[in-house]
């Protein structure tokens, strides 16, 4: 860092006497030690985070005493005030990141973290907050490191070779995707109006290059801003179309600024294949089936690793590439997503299990997630769940995919004794 003597005199030779007084706000707000380095490479904090710093870090410091998410849980008047001080090269500040979780308290049955990320510094500049909520949440300690592995040929897929009954009776539906951002860019949470596009303009030339493939991913790709409402009704009837953010925990973390500016979704032409630009994170790319045949548990999960190797492949002409960190892997806006980034749900109809109220304990000690099903139609999900994986960090890609797939075996493998007639104590009691 240049040192402070040439500061000062930069201070002294910088323009007119508002913009020394912006520079002196910069000092005040975060430091003299930051300020050079902010100074020196060109960042500096919003007005609004220069604004909070008028006041003492006590007199700043969040009501938190009714909220039940993990940051209210962890944050002390102490770590506010050392974090106060710091801020990341874009300008990401505490109060930036934990906003979504001030105005939102969650409830004490749910994990809800109350922190977002506004760029890959964020992890790092705020440790202190993001290790131990991580730490909790994932029980993923500060010095492991995330490793991946998408070979998919060590997957077994235990429905394959099994026909002595029809597991297309169970399970109706698949989805895998994963979460990412790009390096060097602010997350959407952060984002102004050109950065935006330019990650946009960015990912467009990337699904060119896919489209041109011409195989399983050629497709389209639509500008939310001027695509026509007759196009917008068929995406929404194919299940694909990209809204915007309605629920308030995700309004307050920024991301739905100047929506549909900057958003657009790639679909391919068999419907089964698509991806969202600049909604929760830069890039969500999904793999899908509604045809409930049993190999298409094996084709949806091959379909998106292979899109996702050509769009890695095609990233590299644009000079862009995905934010990563060795400990914490792909770094998204949510810690929820961070580690892999991939969620896989598989929809299964289990007419009887669904009927006991011990299934809630029986998904916890597999340790997965049952997601509640939204539909205006709740007669035409009966007897239905939504299975996915809790975890995304702390192991790898293969090792997430297989432990959904054995989860699923063993529910189906209930839901099956049942049908003979046999109790779920007796499973119970293994």
């Amino acid at each position: 860092m240049p040192s402070y003597s040439n500061f000062f005199r930069s201070f002294l030779y910088f323009g007119n006497n508002q913009q020394k007084w912006k520079l002196a706000a910069i000092v005040s707000s975060v430091g003299l030690t930051t300020a050079g380095y902010l100074w020196h490479n060109q960042h500096y904090a919003s007005s609004y985070s220069l604004h909070l710093k008028r006041y003492s870090a006590s007199a700043e410091y969040p009501q938190l005493s009714k909220h039940s998410n993990l940051m209210a849980r962890q944050l002390t008047p102490q770590m506010y005030a050392k974090l106060r001080d710091r801020i990341t090269p874009s300008g990401y500040t505490i109060d930036d990141v934990i906003q979504v979780g001030v105005d939102n308290p969650g409830v004490p049955s749910r994990q809800y973290f109350g922190v977002s990320a506004g760029d890959e510094e964020t992890y790092k500049m705020f440790s202190d907050l993001f290790d131990p909520l991580i730490q909790i949440r994932y029980n993923y300690g500060p010095g492991s490191r995330q490793y991946h592995d998408v070979d998919i040929t060590k997957l077994n897929f235990p429905f394959e070779s099994d026909t002595t009954f029809d597991i297309n009776k169970y399970i109706l539906s698949s989805r895998i995707r994963i979460t990412r951002n790009l390096a060097s860019y602010t997350f959407p949470t952060f984002s102004t109006r050109a950065e935006r596009r330019r990650v946009e303009g960015k990912l467009n030339k990337v699904f060119e290059q896919l489209i041109q493939e011409n195989n399983q991913f050629s497709g389209n790709y639509y500008r939310l801003s001027t695509t026509d409402e007759r196009v917008q009704e068929k995406l929404i009837h194919d299940g694909v179309y990209l809204f915007k953010p309605q629920t308030m925990s995700w309004l307050s973390s920024g991301i739905a600024r100047d929506w549909p500016d900057g958003r657009a979704i790639y679909v391919n032409n068999d419907k089964n294949i698509f991806a969202w630009i600049n909604q929760k994170d830069h890039l969500r790319f999904v793999s899908w089936s509604t045809n409930n045949a049993k190999n298409n548990l094996r084709a949806v999960i091959t379909n998106f690793f292979q899109g996702i190797n050509l769009l890695e492949n095609s990233m590299k002409n644009e000079g862009i590439s995905f934010a990563h960190d060795d400990h914490f892997g792909y770094l998204t806006t949510c810690p929820a997503n961070i580690g892999t980034g991939l969620k896989y749900n598989i929809f299964l109809k289990l007419p009887n299990l669904t009927k006991d109220m011990r299934l809630p304990t029986i998904i916890k000690d597999l340790n997965l997630t049952m997601e509640e099903i939204m539909d205006p139609d709740p007669q035409a999900f009966k007897d239905c769940i939504d299975i996915s994986n809790r975890d995304r960090i702390g192991k790898t890609e293969v090792e997430i995919i297989q432990h959904i797939l054995n989860g699923v075996k063993k529910l189906v493998e209930i839901e099956r004794q049942l049908e003979a007639g046999h109790k779920l104590d007796e499973y119970l009691k293994r």
